[in-house]
């Protein structure tokens, strides 16, 4: 199979209304609302990337990846049993299959789903340093404290029981490439966590648009969702609008010592990681898998609190 990009993540919440508004004031927008289910976009061109429905019990569903072709939904069904195939009741259309991973997480395939016009980017920032000055004769306009413009959903970390026993199904199945693997101190055999990016050959793809991590408690779970913004100024200043608005802080502003990329992480109100990301690290096919001892490894580089709060 070839998988194009991640589509969209599914949720339960308890509170519609509730989601809805943390949703927006992080940066989402509404696509469709009714009485049991819940619609949102990103400012990019994804037809929707959200979707929650109304449960008693608020849980983690599942999520969506874009494939390239018909063929490859056909492959899903007749090489790995999934289910399907079937027309998306969702904006945009497209026919799904239905595959299953190895800790009952529900993952969609997609293909020939519509997509929206995006909506305008902030102006191109511009930074001054020693080594360039490019801003000439005029002031950096700032980015205003509001909710944050997010452009795609770019990656999400789940929680698995085993890493070990996972990271075949992702690997084998749909084809996607460790790029970090940690494993635990002074025992390499012993992996824990690993960040798999898209196979596009030579093509350049994020650092990772799947993370596993071994939970603690033996768990199966979303660690956190996470959606690119424009820069990291724009991160600070979204910010600062979600703390004005009072919401419950996970970790950030930070910057990954893998994968690079800036991150600040809040919890919705059913307690769901929102996370955005700039600035992510780009790679090929050929430049491999790289192996780290957990011990060694910092979460936030420009932060010194111990990586296991991040995990937990």
């Amino acid at each position: 199979m070839m998988l194009r990009k991640l589509h969209h993540v599914t949720f339960h919440t308890r509170d519609l209304a509730q989601t809805e508004q943390f949703a927006q004031d992080f940066g989402l927008i509404t696509i469709e609302r009714s009485a049991t289910r819940l619609v949102m976009a990103t400012q990019g061109s994804d037809a929707f990337a959200y979707v929650a429905h109304q449960s008693d019990e608020p849980k983690f569903i599942g999520f969506a990846f874009e494939v390239a072709s018909q063929a490859d939904l056909e492959e899903a069904i007749s090489a790995h049993g999934a289910q399907g195939i079937v027309e998306l009741d969702l904006p945009g259309g497209g026919r799904c299959a239905t595959l299953i991973d190895p800790n009952g997480f529900r993952m969609d395939l997609i293909h020939g789903a519509g997509t929206k016009q995006a909506l305008p980017p902030y102006p191109e920032w511009q930074m001054n340093s020693p080594l360039a000055y490019p801003r000439e004769g005029r002031f950096e306009p700032k980015r205003p404290m509001a909710p944050a413009k997010l452009f795609r959903l770019g990656h999400i970390g789940l929680f698995v029981p085993n890493f070990l026993a996972s990271l075949p199904w992702y690997r084998d199945v749909l084809g996607l490439i460790p790029s970090d693997i940690y494993h635990v101190p002074g025992l390499p055999h012993v992996q824990i966590i690993g960040f798999l990016r898209l196979d596009h050959g030579e093509e350049l793809v994020d650092h990772h648009c799947i993370a596993l991590m071994q939970s603690m408690d033996g768990r199966s779970d979303c660690h956190h969702i996470s959606f690119e913004a424009q820069d990291f100024e724009a991160q600070f200043m979204s910010h600062r609008y979600l703390e004005s608005r009072g919401y419950d802080l996970v970790w950030g502003v930070g910057r990954h010592p893998h994968g690079s990329h800036v991150f600040d992480v809040w919890r919705d109100p059913d307690r769901n990681r929102f996370e955005t990301f700039t600035d992510t690290d780009r790679l090929r096919k050929s430049d491999g898998t790289r192996v780290h001892d957990v011990h060694d490894v910092e979460m936030d580089v420009w932060s010194s609190d111990p990586p296991d709060r991040y995990f937990s």
